[in-house]
């Protein structure tokens, strides 16, 4: 049994950290054999260039076919590692020993580590973007339909976690959705400067690939499914960073939706609430507890992207034409980020699934205000009378006596003779509609659902 360190490697608490799509793409073994796939078509192409000999391009092409990632290699790398320090000799010794006498000897002709490294990172982070747009849009459809069936049921809006004035949930959720959807859009916007490989040897000149090396280069990354980059890349990092970047605020989107859930499902509010699944455990002092563990889930790990969006943002400055400093760094921070992006959007899209709305209670705190909730809307209706200012500072008064009275502000105000001489009763009466209270909500929501488009999503 092999003893895991890293959270997400834990067989107890790893589910809890990645998915197993997520984990599958940078699992060791299969980051290694796509390091050899490169290799291998890498080899292939420098053949018909007449760069190596063509039988050593099909011993190593026969390699990577066949080959098994196994413990037995995992640990021979792993002692060659120890004894050269290189990143990836320990490696190529391994391997040399099962691609056959040519074959080994012309493992990686003319490039250095990042192109292969480089090359893998960006080939897994194609698919990964590939995966996280879809898990987007799937949420995009969950938060549609949301704002769609509560487009006209009105809760406190709250500033300063103090309520303020009516809104709709669906006018909350669309906001959600409006953000969500930038989110896409990043992702699509993307993809052409996330999609190019990493071919330029030791110092970016690809002087060690022939004449012919631009399009040996060409060749090899379009067989790979990735584009060639006009210059070297490996002193600019700016494509992960802004991949980082990306991560850090969508899985940020997700800590907002979680935090709202959580401060919204404490029961002294409870207007929304996680869906209980039987058999989950609050507390193990306090059984009756019922915590929103999803919603908090999705802060901590948004707070694993961010802090890794930022160290990211340090390997930008890089000293020359290669810096291991910075570049080094991106291995570790890298997998372990998109791991806690991917598993916090398919969280978000758990929790949002089976959000429990309680618009009854919504209904219920709105009535807890003793009608203060309408007190903009009462000040408003007073400044045709006397002007904006000397309506404030009436309305201050006049909500400072029904903190300490316990009135309805309706009752302080038909008390209030300076009021009734200025607002007929009828009047008064009216600004307490809610139906009339929560302005435009409705019909912002219907302007985010018509301007989400979904059947371009991955374009």
């Amino acid at each position: 049994m092999i003893d895991s360190v890293h959270i997400s490697d834990s067989t107890i608490y790893g589910p809890a950290w990645s998915t197993p799509p997520m984990r599958a793409l940078f699992a060791e073994q299969n980051k290694i054999k796509g390091w050899l796939e490169i290799m291998s078509v890498l080899a292939a192409v420098q053949a018909e260039f007449g760069l190596i000999p063509v039988e050593a391009a099909r011993q190593i092409e026969a390699c990577h076919a066949h080959i098994e990632i196994d413990e037995a290699f995992l640990c021979e790398a792993s002692e060659g590692f120890a004894k050269t320090n290189h990143s990836l000799l320990g490696i190529i010794n391994a391997l040399k020993s099962r691609v056959g006498s040519q074959g080994g000897e012309w493992l990686c002709y003319g490039v250095t580590v990042q192109d292969i490294t480089d090359t893998q990172t960006m080939r897994t982070l194609v698919r990964v973007r590939d995966h996280f747009i879809e898990q987007v849009c799937a949420i995009e459809r969950i938060l549609s339909a949301l704002a769609v069936r509560h487009r006209d049921t009105p809760m406190c809006g709250r500033t300063h976690g103090q309520p303020g004035l009516p809104i709709t949930f669906g006018f909350k959720v669309a906001c959600w959705l409006d953000e969500v959807d930038r989110h896409r859009r990043r992702l699509v916007e993307l993809g052409p400067r996330l999609c190019v490989g990493q071919l330029a040897g030791g110092v970016g000149s690809l002087s060690s690939l022939g004449p012919k090396a631009l399009a040996l280069q060409q060749e090899v990354l379009q067989r790979l499914g990735l584009e060639s980059p006009a210059i070297s890349w490996t002193s600019s990092r700016d494509r992960l960073a802004e991949w980082l970047n990306s991560l850090a605020l969508i899985s940020a989107t997700g800590d907002r939706i979680g935090q709202e859930i959580v401060q919204l499902q404490r029961p002294e509010i409870g207007e929304l609430s996680e869906g209980f699944v039987p058999g989950a455990v609050g507390s193990i002092t306090m059984p009756q507890k019922r915590n929103p563990e999803i919603s908090e889930h999705l802060g901590t790990l948004s707070r694993v992207v961010r802090h890794h969006a930022a160290h990211m943002a340090e390997n930008l400055v890089h000293s020359h034409e290669r810096d291991g400093r910075s570049w080094k760094g991106e291995w570790a921070i890298i997998p372990d980020a998109t791991l806690a992006a991917g598993k916090a959007l398919a969280l978000l899209e758990t929790l949002l699934t089976d959000l429990q709305v309680h618009d009854r209670r919504m209904l219920a705190n709105i009535d807890a205000s003793r009608g203060l909730i309408y007190s903009e809307k009462v000040m408003l209706a007073l400044a045709k009378k006397i002007g904006k200012q000397s309506a404030h500072q009436k309305l201050y008064e006049i909500a400072l006596r029904v903190d300490r009275q316990g009135l309805h502000l309706r009752q302080a105000l038909h008390k209030d003779q300076s009021i009734t001489g200025l607002l007929p009763t009828a009047e008064i009466d009216a600004l307490f509609d809610l139906g009339s209270c929560t302005g435009h909500c409705a019909e912002m929501v219907e302007r985010v659902i018509a301007s989400i488009d979904l059947s371009g999503q991955s374009s």
